[in-house]
């Protein structure tokens, strides 16, 4: 399925909105894909500080808490030693 994103960051203090179309196969995906897409614009920032404020699907659905929680989840270990 086609969906369109639209993020609403705070880059130290300036603020940013930018939309873009995206492809997902299940719905469940669709704040993973909104993650990747922040990451990217940050490494296109230059890593600087940056706040998620909104995440919004097709102008309707706000996934601003979800892509928050994929944000907080922490790196696991490597046990392959």
């Amino acid at each position: 399925m086609k969906i369109k994103l639209t993020v609403h960051l705070d880059i130290e203090g300036q603020k940013l909105m930018q939309s873009g179309s995206f492809s997902a196969r299940r719905e469940e995906d669709i704040p993973g894909i909104a993650y990747e897409w922040i990451q990217q614009i940050k490494r296109e920032t230059g890593y600087r500080d940056t706040r998620i404020e909104k995440v919004i699907v097709d102008n309707e659905k706000d996934i601003t808490e979800e892509v928050r929680a994929i944000n907080k989840t922490p790196i696991p270990d490597i046990d392959f030693w």
